[in-house]
């Protein structure tokens, strides 16, 4: 009971600290734990440490370090806003062009699952998707009757396999607010994985599928192509969001960390012999750093989870429906 609730505390904080904190608390949280230790226990530990003013040159040589690089990542900042600004910067054509196409996906998306409106809401939008293959997947599973028994296995584990990926993603939607939580919801919906499967379904069981059949297995392949659209579009506006706020962020960090670093060099001389106040500096110094490996982290972490990978079945999960091929 005890390591259950040690592993469920240990998922829940590397979730938060990966993906669910702001990274401006999580900054903040490193920055005050890194004063902390080098701060205050420091002191404790090395009570006749010697001070840091007592020879400047190491101190003066680590925050210039820092205050060159706080500059130079605020160039990047720059150049990375300026190409943003630049590509979205389009015709009035392609910006037409662009818009039309999510209409004709919204427009297609409606014939296939029959309805006159389909919601605006990643979330909604996904749980419909969702729920439409895994209707469609069950009414076929219903339909085959005294099918092929390999028909029926290789169907079964389909289905089984789908039902639950469907039902995890569906709980993860329940509770999303942003766009953040409708990409984490999908991570281990494996789209590519099931148009693999059915598609090796079809294929090794073709001459047992009536007409029927072999249309409903067609419009789940569409819905399921219309899933991972949908998904690869959200992930791609959380990205930008991500980014987006990335550079606000180091703006607001970097003006200030500037003006305290130079300060504090510029007024050396007259600062008292304190160790807390040069750590606090150092601490002040790391900031636009922490912060930008904070919104790396969450970046990299959050497109390198999803188990799909662009219509390419890949990693050691493959094969678990008997009778369907891996997709080596």
């Amino acid at each position: 009971m005890v390591g259950r609730g040690l592993d469920r505390w240990r998922r829940d904080w590397h979730r938060w600290v990966a993906f669910s904190a702001d990274r401006r608390i999580l900054t903040t949280l490193v920055l005050l734990i890194g004063f902390t230790f080098f701060g205050p226990v420091a002191s404790f530990l090395l009570p006749s440490a010697k001070n840091p003013l007592a020879d400047s040159s190491p101190t003066i040589s680590l925050v210039s370090a820092l205050l060159s690089g706080t500059f130079f990542l605020f160039s990047i900042v720059v150049t990375v806003n300026t190409l943003f600004v630049s590509q979205q910067q389009h015709p009035l054509a392609q910006q037409f062009g662009r818009v039309q196409s999510v209409v004709e996906y919204r427009r297609q998306l409606e014939d296939v699952v029959d309805t006159e409106h389909v919601p605006a809401e990643p979330e909604a939008l996904l749980r419909l998707l969702s729920g439409s293959i895994l209707e469609r997947a069950q009414r076929l599973e219903d339909e085959l009757g005294a099918a092929d028994f390999e028909l029926r296995e290789d169907l079964d584990g389909y289905v089984e396999t789908l039902a639950e990926e469907t039902g995890e993603m569906n709980r993860g939607l329940e509770d999303a607010e942003d766009t953040l939580d409708v990409v984490l919801a999908t991570i281990d919906y494996d789209h590519d994985r099931q148009i693999h499967d059915l598609r090796a379904i079809r294929v090794a069981h073709g001459d047992e599928l009536d007409d029927g059949t072999a249309e409903r297995i067609e419009e789940m392949l569409r819905l399921l192509q219309y899933a991972a659209t949908a998904r690869e579009y959200f992930k791609t506006l959380y990205t930008r969001r991500d980014l987006a706020n990335l550079s606000r962020d180091l703006v607001l960090t970097a003006v200030p960390t500037a003006a305290i670093v130079a300060a504090f060099m510029h007024f050396l001389t007259d600062l008292p012999d304190s160790n807390l106040l040069v750590v606090a500096v150092e601490a002040v110094a790391f900031a636009p750093f922490v912060l930008v490996a904070a919104y790396v982290l969450r970046v990299t972490l959050v497109n390198s989870a999803q188990r799909a990978a662009g219509q390419f079945v890949v990693g050691d999960d493959g094969g678990d429906i008997e009778g369907i091929p891996d997709g080596d």
